[in-house]
């Protein structure tokens, strides 16, 4: 999952070369790597930007299901074009290019056969539109949140995630054919298995994440040690998860699908045993949010040493000055490289201003301002 060798450790983006992607006029941009800042009006490229950096690194969009909308109008294709600092000085390419609904990626001009190593290359946190649905919506969400941060922090996640998936689409096949309970049963070995640690491994890094989260919201949002992660995962805490399939194996085969085991774990947050959601304003849940990714890239990097690249969209949105400065000043701790959007420009950041790439970006033209 994590590329070997002298690829295993993100030191800093060093360039991006975009031709073809949304209305992005063909350009090559030299980054700082520490903090680099977007400015333009709405609707002048800004996001586009921070989505080609986000396609690079998983081969998604963050704004489409379908990356042919993201090549520039009239046009056959997009190609992305990076170079990687490493830790050993030496310039790694990373390239990804969509024609002929090919999607075609390369690191260090060899070609990759699973898009998860793009992922693994670039660990890239996003903080964007619908900011908060990570609070406000499905649990969905939350899993999604957790699985990236131990999709990069315990190298054999990805593998035991996948198996548990595979497991339980093929019992929940049987229990739709209505199998008998024994041909059902038969997966409940393995998908259990896969189940446990599943769970331990998300109980753990929940655990981790909490002590770190605790630090970054007194900072961030003045809150007390009173913050609480409640992590459910999803079924009773009286059974092991093949007791549990057993139990309710009746009940699964009048639904036609398995109600109980990881693919229902929720993640929940309180704050002196009320929830979070409910005690925030809009801009403090940005904050809180903020917060959360935050936590995951510091983890990470005390996990593994690597380090992570922030999106920021729209930081002005929902925060005032003395708040966007308490976020800039907060990543530049982490050590991540940051880029960011704004309308207008930002003096206070809390970096020097030699550790500062700043671009203005109008009708689709990205130019640096010197």
């Amino acid at each position: 999952m994590i590329p070997s060798g002298d690829l295993a450790i993100l030191m800093a983006l060093k360039s991006l070369s975009i031709d073809g992607f949304r209305n992005i006029e063909a350009v090559e941009l030299l980054f700082s790597p520490h903090l680099n800042l977007f400015v333009g009006a709405n609707a002048a490229g800004k996001t586009s930007l921070l989505e080609a950096l986000f396609v690079l690194s998983r081969g998604r969009s963050f704004r489409t299901r379908n990356l042919d909308k993201t090549i520039c109008s009239g046009g056959k294709g997009f190609q992305l074009v990076a170079k990687v600092c490493r830790t050993e000085g030496r310039d790694i390419p990373v390239g990804i290019s969509r024609s002929e609904k090919k999607l075609i990626a390369r690191i260090d001009s060899k070609p990759i056969r699973r898009l998860s190593e793009l992922a693994a290359l670039f660990p890239i946190q996003w903080l964007g539109g619908n900011l908060h649905r990570l609070i406000e919506e499905g649990p969905a969400f939350r899993r999604q949140y957790l699985d990236w941060g131990l999709f990069h922090v315990k190298q054999t996640y990805l593998q035991v995630w996948k198996q548990f998936h595979k497991l339980l689409k093929q019992r929940n096949a049987a229990l739709r054919k209505h199998a008998s309970a024994q041909e059902i049963s038969a997966w409940d070995t393995e998908l259990a298995a896969r189940g446990e640690e599943l769970h331990q491994m998300r109980e753990r890094y929940t655990i981790d994440l909490e002590a770190v989260l605790l630090t970054i919201c007194a900072e961030l949002l003045d809150m007390d040690r009173e913050l609480k992660i409640s992590y459910r995962r999803g079924w009773s805490q009286d059974l092991s998860y093949r007791q549990a399939l057993q139990a309710g194996l009746t009940r699964d085969k009048e639904l036609g699908y398995t109600r109980a085991g990881p693919q229902r774990a929720e993640l929940a947050f309180f704050c002196a045993g009320q929830p979070l959601s409910e005690q925030l304003s809009r801009g403090q849940l940005k904050l809180f949010v903020t917060a959360l990714k935050v936590a995951q890239v510091q983890l990470l990097k005390l996990e593994t040493s690597q380090n992570s690249l922030f999106l920021m969209d729209d930081i002005g949105a929902e925060l005032d000055e003395d708040n966007q400065f308490r976020v800039l000043r907060l990543l530049r701790s982490v050590g991540a490289q940051v880029f960011v959007t704004a309308i207008n420009g930002i003096e206070k950041t809390g970096w020097g201003s030699d550790q500062v790439g700043r671009f203005h970006v109008k009708h689709g033209v990205v130019t640096k301002v010197v």
